[in-house]
């Protein structure tokens, strides 16, 4: 089970968003003919076929990210099963899924929940990318199209919004240390 993850995620890492987008397009839409045509339904008037058209540019923006975070997490669980708190748990009878869940996870998530916070920042760069080859209406679509157009209002209005939702991303990320290891304070 190792070595799949293990492939999947230097497959999935290797790719970019905007190859693995195009692949999917070839592939899974045109020649097999899955999920409805490319374009865009809005999700207020036909929320089954809006969910259909979203699956494709929603797995090829998150490939990358999941197999980054699938990365982060084995070497992060590789690290901490040697420590020797580890072994003293184990010696106790605990089961081996409770010294990996409990005690292994725990201690391995904050370098798992840094990298996510850091990937919610790449996501808006994906979506970019993305939105365009999907032709989906989005913020990143129109970044595209103000930039074309020398519309500094708007390039400014986006950035904006984008670095208020990075920043709402790193003060829960900050957050979240404080809960999952009761040592960090903030003064």
């Amino acid at each position: 089970m190792d070595h799949v993850a293990r492939v999947f995620s230097l497959v999935g890492v290797s790719i970019p968003n905007f190859l693995f987008a195009v692949l999917i397009i070839l592939f899974l839409v045109r020649m097999f003919g899955w999920l409805p045509p490319l374009g865009y339904a809005e999700l207020w008037n036909d929320p089954g076929t809006n969910l259909k058209q979203m699956a494709f540019p929603a797995l090829a923006l998150a490939l990358y990210d999941m197999a980054f975070i699938a990365r982060v997490t084995r070497s992060s669980m590789m690290e901490i099963l040697r420590e020797d708190y580890m072994r003293t748990a184990r010696s106790k009878g605990l089961s081996e899924k409770t010294v990996v869940i409990r005690h292994g996870l725990k201690n391995a998530s904050l370098p798992i929940l840094t990298m996510t916070g850091w990937q919610f920042g790449r996501l808006f760069e994906g979506a970019v990318i993305i939105e365009t080859i999907f032709l989906i209406p989005g913020m990143g679509r129109i970044l595209i199209e103000a930039v074309f157009q020398f519309d500094f209002p708007m390039i400014q209005a986006v950035i904006v919004i984008i670095g208020v939702g990075i920043l709402t991303i790193n003060l829960c990320v900050d957050l979240l240390y404080g809960w999952l290891d009761p040592r960090i304070r903030y003064n």
